[in-house]
């Protein structure tokens, strides 16, 4: 007969209670991850900062929707911005927000310059970089893994600019005058291609650096050269140089502009009657689909928006922001994520739909013609 002692009765009486309240008690769930640290680098000094700025605050309302909607994995959008106001300090801007700010994905807006010297320190990262609104069509074409578009290319603005000249300007000597940085550049060479395969004409093709003092020369060899239809390639200050050369000289040929000077309220603002007309390729400017967005804006910022800028990088940072959510915040399956998306033209606030490529680049994001009309820039009709 087997003799169990009053010890060991005990014993095994206490690991059977141990035993039940064990499986009486649930175990206790994981808690949600917490949301990586989001950097924006953004040219928020200098020649940029204004659209810089413009971007900032699309990304901050992309933000505060999150937030209100309960945020990235019930936790607020944990945002952190860098200057990156020239290329040299995009790459410490981006390395900056990576090491010092811990940021597990970066977003980029500001201009073509920036972004690729920005997205190239995020590749050697291997952080996600995605980028909001600078066009040049050469920033996805690299190769990179751990780099995404949500925003139109030059090669999107070249054949609208080459549809719209066959259209509207059809017989008329065409004059292309451009900036000869990133953007301005990677325009020019789009609009020649397009011209080229239609087999349109350029009467006359000419580049200025970005820090040209005035137009005045280049605009007395366009009107020489007889052009009706000048396309411009600005960068952000360059439009009020050019009206003002062509006003001294007292020729006013047909304007299709393009790059982000073209599209700001200031610029239609301080020109007044002298840009009513004026025809723009750009991003679309806060179409009735986007009126609540606007409306938005101008209770943050006590003013209406400036430009396209803050819509396009709106609707960029809000997908990211909401697919890191579909993720329960794991910046590591973001890139994969964003690449599965589809969205039908139209799913977006401006229009836009999404559908990746190979490359990286949003086929559904697009740029529309757009004309200034009493300081208000319009669709065109």
């Amino acid at each position: 007969m087997l003799n169990l002692s009053r010890r060991a009765l005990l014993a095994g009486a206490g690991l059977l209670a141990a035993g039940a309240a064990g499986a009486a008690t649930p175990h206790p769930q994981p808690a949600p991850p917490a949301a990586p640290v989001i950097g924006a680098a953004l040219p928020l000094s200098g020649d940029l900062s204004l659209i810089g700025d413009e971007c900032r605050r699309g990304i901050q309302l992309a933000a505060d929707a999150m937030d209100q909607a309960g945020g990235i994995t019930g936790k607020p959008v944990a945002l952190v911005t860098a200057d990156a106001f020239s290329p040299a300090q995009a790459t410490a801007a981006v390395n900056g927000l990576i090491t010092a700010h811990h940021a597990g994905l970066v977003l980029s807006a500001g201009a073509s310059s920036l972004s690729f010297p920005g997205s190239a320190a995020a590749e050697l990262a291997q952080v996600p970089f995605i980028e909001l609104n600078a066009p040049a069509a050469g920033i996805t074409t690299r190769g990179f893994h751990f780099l995404l578009r949500t925003a139109p290319t030059t090669v999107m603005i070249g054949d609208l600019a080459v549809d719209t000249i066959r259209r509207r300007f059809s017989g008329q000597k065409i004059g292309l005058l451009y900036n000869t940085g990133a953007t301005g550049t990677a325009i020019a060479s789009a609009v020649t291609a397009a011209l080229t395969a239609a087999k349109v004409p350029i009467q006359l093709a000419i580049g200025y650096p970005p820090d040209v003092a005035d137009l005045i020369d280049p605009v007395g060899r366009l009107k020489r050269a007889g052009a009706g239809i000048v396309l411009h390639a600005a960068g952000p200050s360059d439009v009020m140089a050019f009206f003002l050369a062509m006003q001294g000289q007292g020729w006013k040929p047909a304007v299709l502009g393009c790059g982000d000077g073209y599209a700001l309220r200031e610029t239609g603002a301080t020109l007044g009657p002298l840009f009513d007309g004026t025809l723009v390729i750009a991003a679309p400017f806060y179409p009735p689909g986007a009126a609540a967005l606007a409306q938005a804006y101008e209770r943050r910022y006590g003013m209406a928006p400036r430009g396209p800028d803050s819509l396009t990088a709106y609707v960029g940072a809000k997908l990211v922001f909401d697919t890191l959510n579909s993720v329960r915040g794991d910046a590591s399956k973001l890139l994969d994520a964003l690449r599965g998306t589809d969205i039908a033209p139209g799913g977006l606030a401006n229009g836009w739909g999404v559908a990746f490529d190979r490359d990286g680049q949003n086929t559904r994001s697009f740029v529309a013609l757009q004309q200034w009309r009493g300081a208000t820039l319009v669709p065109a009709v």
